[in-house]
């Protein structure tokens, strides 16, 4: 027992007193605070404002009312300085009041900025009405000649004679957009809503409608959501942290299981290759250098569990979400968590064992890859669904079920506490399977140079010892 625990604690500062072993660790950290930092200076370049002349030609001969105007004037009031500065206003109070709500009072002011200098200063469009019966080919021909800056065309709207009135078959008409190439992104979208917006309030008047009443009568305000807990209520920022969740928990139990997996397998090799473990040999028994290193590098990989695990408990706090975890989640997350490093771990250890260099361990490393990457495909329908049937076979099929497990837990519906021991006891029988096997490699594969073993060489080996 002395000699495992002297193997493990080596394993362990050989492996976390490295260099690369600490830039690994911290570089998301330091990327994801330098990204929190730098990208609102970055976005704090105003974009250049926008301008040109948009040309509207109105066949519907629609003469407008009080309530709703011709088509045309109604874009030439929907582009004024006024109603865009007014929308822009309003985007800016709504960016802040869901910053501040998220994130606080310093957050709210930094989104307005960033939807301020995002937009731009207020465009400077001008509307021009042509007649119904120009040559529009000849208009067309206008937007790719000059720039916009220098007077050239921006847009041509074409609407169509029953776009406000239907025909004769009972019919509405639509609207056709004509761009200059390589338009701003910022143009396009707007327009088509402005249009769609004035050809609605037509067609609303056109039928003998108030438009104006109508519209207000559509419009109700959106009020925020409040989620109940037992420590209390608080605001609601929407449903997709809670769908991230699951995501959440299998992406940790994958950074830290298949981190610490590949720095023991890579240790098993390098220590074959150079000899070393020769030498190692001659001090401590196979299953003790073996035993060992897993705990070793199980030790590395939980520092890589608790320091991303850290991360997202803070990062759920600062949006006001951190009801969404318990302590028996989290509990449980390092119960998984530890069967599953053992799991994947003992079988890394193997292959390790079995080969001499890194790129003879690719081939037996993939087909265990491809039966692990199932968890990382079925996600969404497990973390949608925790206690269907899917999920809840997958959670007692070894080695997969310890991610699956994760998931479900991450999940908005409770689990049964059978299933939870009981798959508990499904990964702890697949642990002492995968040690026994593994085992059974370590003890030949150690000292076993040449060439690389296939799938049928290592069952030979397990036979054997």
């Amino acid at each position: 027992m002395r000699k495992t625990v002297l193997v493990a604690i080596r394993e362990f500062l050989a492996t976390v007193g490295t260099k690369g072993f600490l830039i690994g660790v911290l570089i998301v950290p330091l990327i994801m605070v330098g990204a929190i930092v730098l990208i609102p200076r970055l976005v704090s370049d105003k974009q250049p404002a926008l301008e040109g002349t948009i040309e509207i030609l109105d066949r519907t001969r629609w003469e407008g009312s009080e309530s709703a105007p011709t088509i045309g004037a109604q874009l030439t009031t929907a582009y004024s300085p006024e109603v865009l500065r007014t929308e822009l206003e309003m985007m800016k109070r709504g960016a802040e009041a869901q910053a501040k709500q998220a994130l606080g009072e310093s957050a709210g002011s930094a989104a307005g900025a960033a939807i301020e200098s995002q937009l731009g200063p207020i465009p400077n469009f001008t509307i021009r009405q042509i007649p119904d019966d120009a040559d529009l080919e000849a208009h067309k021909a206008r937007l790719h000649e000059g720039g916009v800056r220098d007077g050239g065309l921006m847009a041509i709207v074409e609407i169509d004679p029953n776009a406000v009135r239907a025909d004769d078959t009972g019919a509405f008409g639509a609207y056709h957009l004509y761009l200059r190439p390589k338009l701003d992104d910022r143009t396009e979208d707007p327009l088509h809503n402005k249009v769609r917006e004035a050809i609605r309030m037509a067609r609303i008047a056109a039928s003998g409608q108030d438009a104006a009443l109508l519209a207000r009568l559509m419009t109700v305000g959106r009020t925020k959501s409040t989620v109940v807990t037992s420590t209390g209520e608080r605001d609601s920022i929407g449903g997709g942290a809670t769908f991230l969740l699951p995501m959440g928990f299998m992406m940790l139990m994958w950074v830290g299981v298949f981190t610490g997996g590949q720095y023991l397998m890579t240790t098993v090799i390098e220590e074959k290759s150079s000899r070393v473990m020769e030498v190692i040999l001659s001090a401590a028994s196979p299953v003790q250098i073996m035993t060992g290193k897993i705990i070793g590098q199980m030790g590395v990989a939980l520092s890589i569990l608790v320091v991303y695990a850290v991360l997202g408990v803070l990062a759920l706090r600062q949006f006001n979400l951190l009801y969404l975890l318990s302590a028996s989640q989290l509990t449980l997350l390092v119960v998984y968590f530890i069967i599953g490093f053992l799991l994947i771990g003992s079988l890394m250890a193997a292959i390790g064992s079995a080969v001499s260099e890194m790129r003879e361990a690719q081939a037996l490393l993939t087909p265990i890859m491809l039966v692990l990457i199932i968890p990382m495909m079925l996600w969404m329908p497990i973390g949608r669904n925790p206690n269907g049937m899917l999920a809840t076979v997958l959670s007692f099929v070894p080695p997969i079920n310890p991610f699956v497990m994760v998931i479900r837990l991450g999940g908005t519906e409770h689990i049964a506490a059978w299933q939870i021991a009981a798959s508990i006891a499904v990964g702890v029988l697949g642990v002492i399977g995968a040690i026994w096997i593994t085992s059974k490699i370590f003890r030949i594969g150690v000292l076993m140079y040449g060439k690389p073993p296939n799938f049928r060489t290592l069952i030979k080996w397990v036979r054997m010892a």
